[in-house]
């Protein structure tokens, strides 16, 4: 008998399902070079992505399931405690992109205006929703569809603004689950010495991820039906200017 489908709930490339011990997912525009990417993380002995095991015969990709707890805030709850902590934190999978070579013609899912070349690849997206936790410890980054050449301080940048994080307090408090503002001094600062940064040349990497993702936000929704356009308009762009 064939093994259930089951659907995952969260994220925006769907639909989703897992299927026994793998994912099935519909190919994206950028996934030649993605899955490249993850047979290069396998071999290079990086255990933080899932494994690549290519295509079943619906032509949906199969990955590998990690099994885990993904911070994703579903059903107006927020997010769990360990997606708050300090252990989210992480440099290796940078250090395990360096020398990748791409296929030829390979085809990245840049947001426009993005760096479209540097020393790692970036994932483009970390933030606790992509990140698998075991145990309270990140074990795992997902999602990898949105990764591509880039300047490691693009994406510790962005994992800064989402895990520290840099948005409002009432959001930290209502959505997020934080029940005292977080000390982004000193949450900035653990990833900054992570990684070796300064500060200063982070906080303009962060503004202008935003000015970006504001950007593309108009664009993608200037000929959208009135309902989303209106959550983007009153919603989630006030919430990125803010």
């Amino acid at each position: 008998m064939p093994e259930p489908e089951i659907e995952l709930r969260g994220g925006t490339h769907g639909p989703v399902v897992r299927v026994g011990d793998t994912v099935r997912r519909v190919p994206a525009p950028a996934s030649g070079a993605v899955h490249a990417l993850l047979r290069h993380l396998e071999a290079a002995g990086f255990g933080g992505a899932p494994r690549c095991l290519g295509l079943d015969d619906q032509g949906r990709e199969i990955l590998t399931f990690i099994p885990g707890d993904v911070a994703v805030r579903l059903d107006e709850q927020p997010l769990p405690d360990h997606a708050r902590t300090d252990a989210a934190v992480t440099r290796e999978f940078h250090d395990a992109t360096v020398g990748f070579e791409a296929p030829p013609a390979a085809e990245w899912s840049y947001l426009k205006g993005a760096p479209r070349e540097g020393d790692v690849i970036c994932h483009n997206d970390l933030g606790p929703w992509n990140t698998v936790f075991r145990d309270g410890d990140p074990v795992a980054f997902i999602d990898w569809d949105g990764a591509a050449p880039g300047p490691r301080m693009w994406d510790v940048a962005y994992a800064i603004y989402r895990f520290v994080p840099f948005v409002p307090d009432e959001i930290c408090s209502s959505i997020l689950g934080w029940r005292q503002p977080p000390d982004r001094l000193r949450r900035a600062q653990l990833f900054c010495d992570a990684y070796g940064i300064a500060a200063h040349d982070v906080v303009r990497t962060i503004e202008r991820r935003i000015e970006l993702m504001i950007a593309a936000g108009d664009a993608k929704h200037a000929e959208g039906d009135s309902s989303e356009v209106d959550f983007w308009t009153n919603v989630m762009r006030q919430r990125l200017l803010r």
